[in-house]
């Protein structure tokens, strides 16, 4: 979808870029060892693109974190990986040898706040450089299947001209263990124009 121009395109990915950094450097806070994150693409596609692409580049169940936003622009974020890897990742975050049982305890709890921090530090990087403000929901924790996700993420099930998906791939490395993840951001198009806006006016002010 053409939403965007190539200049505006090429500023969303800088930014997605600089929030991701961020959030990389709170994880590793957090977990006192060295996490990194890069976002090899990013790219801006219609509810049905994302359908496709989702059915083409996710496995059968999924884990993730759902958070909806309001502000500048108006949506709902999720956090994708492999449900086959979240215990897993789970483990890498605690950095402790715990029982499956424990595990499973924790799950819900620690993918929520890592939906939380990588979340939030993309979307507050993307609000506070463009001089713009905007307000998260708590983060909640869910699994899936691929054939379910759509109406998971969808905000307007029967109006997907109105629904535009940024879709951030994700490459995470923590303690041994890497993963790639999607991070998609299902935004309301009746919300666009004041973020289209800022983008313009940030990218005016660097001329």
């Amino acid at each position: 979808m053409d939403l965007f121009s190539p200049d505006e395109h090429d500023l969303i990915v800088e930014l997605m870029n600089l929030g991701v950094g961020r959030a990389a450097n709170a994880l590793s806070q957090l977990v006192n060892d060295e996490v990194l994150l890069s976002v090899p693409r990013v790219e801006f596609i219609s509810v049905p693109e994302a359908q496709a692409a989702f059915r083409k580049d996710l496995p059968s169940f999924l884990a993730g974190v759902l958070q909806d936003f309001e502000g500048f622009i108006n949506g709902r974020a999720a956090l994708l990986f492999p449900e086959a890897r979240s215990l897993e990742l789970v483990n890498a975050m605690i950095g402790e040898e715990l029982s499956a049982d424990e595990i499973t305890e924790l799950e819900q709890e620690t993918l929520a706040e890592l939906g939380n921090i990588l979340l939030n530090h993309c979307l507050a990087t993307l609000a506070n450089q463009l001089k713009q403000q905007v307000q998260t929901d708590i983060p909640k924790a869910f699994s899936v299947s691929a054939a379910d996700l759509p109406s998971t993420l969808s905000l307007y099930d029967s109006d997907n001209e109105n629904t535009l998906v940024m879709l951030v791939q994700i490459d995470f490395s923590l303690r041994h263990s890497a993963l790639r993840g999607y991070l998609a951001f299902i935004i309301d198009l009746r919300s666009a124009d004041t973020f289209i806006t800022a983008l313009r006016s940030y990218l005016a002010e660097l001329l």
